[in-house]
């Protein structure tokens, strides 16, 4: 694909599946991961929390993963994420997070706690370095819950 922005999308408050499939192709053809392993559990009529975690291609060893974990409810029996939370390898998490959101890297020695945050259609992207244990952790800027976010999608159904 020549458009870098192909992948880039809101991710909270929309369908997992679409997402989650986006995030996975992005994950395969840029930066060259692939699923190892799927959350097996079935997700509960209400929602709940799904996990995927992705292996880079090349390095078999397992060291350099991606963990995304999604909480999810369920909006007109489609499961929409509420949050996302990605752990995983470093350097990989500082990949995801300046190639996906197509921003730049300015943070390669971060000083203790620095967090790095970008702002993206609804979506508030934080980069946590967390004593380095780093994650990255995707909320909602406009809306504080699922139940706030079902009154305002009922409305655009009218």
């Amino acid at each position: 694909m020549n458009d870098p922005y192909a992948f880039t999308s809101q991710i909270t408050y929309f369908d997992m599946n679409y997402i989650s499939n986006n995030i996975s192709e992005f994950l395969t053809y840029r930066m060259n991961m692939t699923v190892t392993k799927s959350d097996n559990t079935k997700l509960l009529h209400n929602g709940g929390t799904y996990s995927i975690t992705y292996t880079d291609k090349i390095s078999q060893s397992g060291n350099e993963k991606l963990i995304f974990s999604y909480d999810v409810g369920l909006i007109d029996n489609v499961y929409t994420i509420k949050n996302l939370k990605i752990t995983g390898s470093k350097d990989r998490l500082i990949s995801f997070f300046v190639e996906f959101w197509q921003t730049s890297k300015n943070f390669t020695a971060p000083a203790g706690n620095a967090d790095v945050s970008l702002l993206t259609g609804q979506d508030v992207a934080k980069f946590y370095f967390n004593n380095g244990k780093p994650y990255i952790a995707v909320i909602n800027n406009t809306f504080k819950s699922i139940d706030e976010f079902k009154v305002y999608f009922e409305k655009l159904k009218v």
